[in-house]
């Protein structure tokens, strides 16, 4: 995995999340805070869970462990975890920018939200992060389907046709 194909895994990530919160700004409040049972409980849940856990890997880059991650609580509407949301791509994308080939490789040591220490390559943990998202994104196109609406689009082959169309 070179860096190349980590930023565009993060624009991946960027453009699906943008399309999931699209689609959820058009639901009622009712049905984002419905609680399906599964994942994070509700698509409020499940969304706020996705940007905490993109904050908080973000901050773990920057050499910062938190040992909170957010809570559905934390964000009254869709319009305050998407303006939060954009200021982690912000600095995703400033980290990137920034980010050699060789420090992509390199193993780098973060504590998790127990406090229990793990070394990985930054690269590895940033494939997660994409993973990560890619899995509660899965969750929340299910959740939509399940209030009987249409889910936005968000594998990747979509997007690879829409960034060559564009």
């Amino acid at each position: 995995m070179n860096l190349n194909d980590i930023r565009r895994l993060f624009d991946y990530t960027d453009y699906a999340n943008g399309l999931a919160l699209d689609a959820v700004e058009n639901l009622t409040e009712e049905q984002r805070r419905h609680d399906f049972k599964i994942s994070h409980g509700s698509i409020h849940g499940t969304l706020v869970h996705m940007a905490g856990a993109e904050w908080i890997w973000l901050e773990r880059w920057k050499g910062v462990s938190h040992s909170r991650i957010w809570a559905a609580d934390d964000f009254a509407d869709v319009a305050a975890l998407r303006s939060r949301w954009r200021e982690i791509g912000a600095g995703r994308h400033e980290l990137l920018d920034n980010l050699t080939e060789e420090r992509l490789r390199e193993d780098l040591s973060y504590k998790n939200i127990k406090g229990e220490p793990f070394t990985l390559p930054l690269a590895e943990q940033m494939q997660h992060v994409v993973n990560h998202s890619t899995l509660h994104r899965g969750q929340v196109v299910g959740m939509i389907r399940q209030l009987g609406l249409q889910p936005p689009i968000v594998d990747l082959l979509y997007y690879f046709i829409a960034r060559k169309s564009s």
